[in-house]
C-alpha cells in the first residue's frame, strides 16, 4: 500500500513537471508556486535516484563478468 502511494505520488510528479515545462500553466499564485517547487523536488530527486541506481548495476553487473 504504502509503496504503491509512492510510486503514484512519483508518476503524478513526473506528469505534472512535464506538463508544467511544455504548457507552462497560468495559475501562478503562492500555492500553485509552492505545489510546483515539492513536485519538481519530487521529480528531481527521483530522477536522480534511478540514475544513480542505474549507474551502480552497470558497475556490478561488469564487475561479476
Amino acid at each position: 500500500m504504502k509503496k504503491t502511494l509512492l510510486k503514484s505520488i512519483i508518476v503524478f510528479s513526473y506528469i505534472y513537471c512535464i506538463g508544467y515545462f511544455l504548457f507552462d500553466f497560468p495559475n501562478d499564485t503562492f500555492v500553485m508556486r509552492i505545489i510546483t517547487g515539492v513536485m519538481s523536488f519530487i521529480f528531481s530527486c527521483s530522477l536522480l535516484l534511478k540514475i544513480l541506481d542505474n549507474k551502480k548495476e552497470k558497475e556490478l553487473g561488469s564487475g561479476e563478468k
